[in-house]
């Protein structure tokens, strides 16, 4: 335990980060754009080395549950009754168990939602659309967002054509893998 604060300790001080004045709102909360642009993302580091919160917590992670998942409480970096009150329901909500703790489960849920949200499946046939580049096709998806070895997001997509289906067949004529940076990979249907 000793080595793992030493290591962190060192991290810091070799890292020497900068940090800027945050100013505090007049009731005393700091928002979002508010916080320093040099933090790390928390959407960088893993779940599973993510942060336990729970009632009592305070820090960035709690304003970015708060934020980033629309909880409907003041956002002033304290997990309070409030924050304990919307996970319990978001976990409740997604099948977890409704302890109030943002522990591994809950990152990951949180995580998994928030991927969706800045890749969500209209921006995957816009890629397809855009690199296929052919008025025929016709693309869909089951809306499942799924992560490959390394850790990519990507849609799998099914290629109709429009003339196909209107003279009365499937039109299916192919699979695609589409990630979130725009690569369109053909695949097999999933």
């Amino acid at each position: 335990m000793k080595w793992l604060v030493a290591i962190h300790a060192i991290a810091l001080v070799v890292a020497s980060p900068s940090f800027q004045t945050v100013a505090a709102s007049d009731n005393g909360s700091i928002q979002m754009s508010e916080l320093p642009t040099e933090l790390p993302p928390i959407l960088d580091v893993a779940p599973e080395h993510q942060p336990t919160l729970q009632q009592g917590s305070e820090g960035i992670e709690v304003e970015f549950v708060i934020n980033h998942f629309g909880f409907e409480t003041e956002v002033d970096g304290l997990f309070g009754a409030q924050t304990d009150e919307q996970v319990r329901q978001f976990q409740s909500e997604h099948g977890l168990a409704v302890d109030g703790i943002v522990g591994v489960e809950t990152w990951t849920v949180m995580f998994n939602e928030h991927e969706v949200v800045i890749f969500p499946v209209e921006q995957a046939i816009t890629y397809a659309e855009e690199a296929l580049d052919n008025d025929d096709l016709v693309f869909s998806s089951d809306g499942v967002l799924h992560k490959d070895s390394d850790g990519n997001v990507f849609y799998s997509l099914k290629a109709q054509s429009q003339d196909l289906i209107d003279d009365g067949g499937s039109g299916t004529v192919g699979f695609y893998d589409v990630y979130q940076n725009g690569v369109v990979v053909e695949s097999e249907p999933r």
